[in-house]
């Protein structure tokens, strides 16, 4: 009697959501920007674009980098947890990453 066997598929490629570099409350969010740029751009060999998110818990800076031949990046709106109407818009953000 021969049995099938399904081998596991191993797979090596990655897929980022979001790479979040995070900071000290008292320094500014865009300080973590360098430090995920650099992760991100690293991993755009797998894929066509990365989302980022640069905070210190208090100010939230979302980055969408894209690959290609010439990479790029742009800043989304910098999102304050204090203002009423951003920390909805974040989470709204968030929510909507969580779908992915």
């Amino acid at each position: 009697m021969a049995v099938n066997r399904i081998k596991p598929i191993r797979s090596d490629t990655y897929f980022w959501v979001l790479v979040i570099e995070s900071k000290n409350s008292g320094i500014n969010a865009l300080m973590g920007l360098s430090q995920l740029l650099t992760y991100a751009y690293q991993n755009l060999k797998y894929q066509d674009t990365i989302w980022g998110l640069t905070t210190n818990g208090m100010h939230y800076q979302f980055v969408n980098i894209v690959g290609g031949n010439n990479p790029t990046y742009q800043l989304m709106p910098l999102l304050n947890l204090m203002e009423s109407d951003s920390s909805i818009l974040l989470l709204q953000v968030l929510k909507a990453i969580c779908k992915l």
